[in-house]
């Protein structure tokens, strides 16, 4: 083979492995991108999920933020040229061009702790009127709402003793989740609204559940329920503690309150209730004989010794997995809305500055 003709090979292979690297690092963008995207929300769920489980047995509950994530994409090429036939002189023998290249990928992610003032106060603050208004105006069930952020319903408790830890007696509050579901029904029917209305003797708008039920069944059950004697009622969206004489209240839970209200609904292993290590609840009513119940079904985490299959989110905690099944839609959507709600409150506070960066590289 001649000289002039294998450096030319050379130069046209060196040129067709740099533009083969170049197109593939273009490529890379988007499988790359939508990994991380995965990865982040399979992190916030997992999060979510693990202080849940916490609350569950009284434990401290941490949040951290991912701020940034970077990567690092490197590519090499190269060629190597030997002769395959040992030989005597240069032009005898044959000339073997291996062409080789590599790529390596080194991303780089910084965490920052929730804490502050800030975050314990958006963290202990009733859910605001506001919150309430945009999640129910986006779609979101007003059973689904009420049932999880709600204490009181005009007359009707939804449990403040759920708002903290386990409660040693499973409350009761079959009634409040009729109401619940028959406001579910007239949502449907586009006969429940949740509107910010004017006020002439306030300087700011105030939020008002309010229900036109039209004559029937869902009208009698309503006025029953609430122990009125119209079935076009306004009640009053306020915040936890907030009394008002003559006047249908709404009262919201706090974010926290919240969280430890789902957090009865975890399924612990039986001995850690025979340890003492969590709360087991009283069942004293009929019609309430879970905390699954006392949610109207729409929450659950299971829990088992072996990792679960077919978990739409996982976690392993205290040599047990706890998880919610893929299936399980109710307990997905309530899911779902939690993570809505902890955005809506802010409880990520601004300012918080960097834990931890870490460079996940091999």
């Amino acid at each position: 083979m001649k000289p002039g003709f294998l450096n030319l090979a050379f130069v046209a292979l060196v040129i067709g492995l740099s533009g083969c690297a170049t197109s593939y690092g273009a490529k890379t963008i988007v499988p790359s991108g939508y990994n991380y995207n995965t990865a982040i929300a399979d992190s916030k769920d997992q999060q979510l999920l693990l202080n849940l489980v916490r609350l569950r047995y009284r434990d401290t509950v941490v949040f951290m933020n991912i701020t940034s994530v970077t990567t690092q994409h490197q590519y090499s090429t190269g060629l190597s040229a030997e002769n395959a036939i040992p030989f005597r002189r240069s032009g005898d023998g044959v000339s073997v061009i291996t062409p080789s290249a590599a790529y390596s990928e080194t991303p780089t992610i910084s965490y920052a702790p929730v804490t502050g003032a800030e975050f314990a106060t958006n963290l202990l603050s009733p859910i605001s009127a506001e919150t309430i208004v945009l999640l129910a105006n986006s779609g979101w069930s007003i059973e689904r709402l009420m049932t999880c952020c709600v204490e009181r319903l005009g007359r009707l408790s939804n449990a403040p003793s759920a708002s903290g830890p386990t409660p040693e007696v499973l409350p009761n509050n079959q009634e409040f989740r009729r109401l619940a579901k028959l406001l579910r029904r007239l949502q449907t029917k586009e006969q429940v609204f949740v509107e910010q209305v004017a006020a002439r003797d306030a300087d700011a708008p105030q939020t008002h559940l309010t229900i036109n039920a039209p004559p029937g069944a869902d009208c009698e059950e309503l006025k029953r329920l609430l122990l009125t004697s119209s079935c076009q009622v306004q009640l009053k969206l306020v915040a936890r503690g907030i009394v008002a004489d003559g006047v249908l209240l709404a009262q919201t839970r706090t974010v926290l309150g919240t969280l430890y209200n789902l957090s009865h609904a975890v399924s612990v292993p039986e001995g850690h209730e025979a340890d003492g290590l969590v709360t087991e609840s009283v069942i004293e009513a009929t019609g309430t004989e879970s905390w699954s119940a006392f949610l109207g079904g729409q929450f659950q985490v299971k829990n088992s010794k072996a990792e679960p299959d077919g978990a739409f989110v996982k976690i392993q905690y205290r040599d047990h997995w706890f998880w919610i099944d893929d299936s399980d839609l109710e307990s997905k959507t309530t899911f779902s809305l939690v993570l809505f709600l902890l955005s809506l409150q802010s409880a990520a506070s601004e300012g918080a500055t960097p834990l931890l960066t870490v460079s996940a590289g091999r």
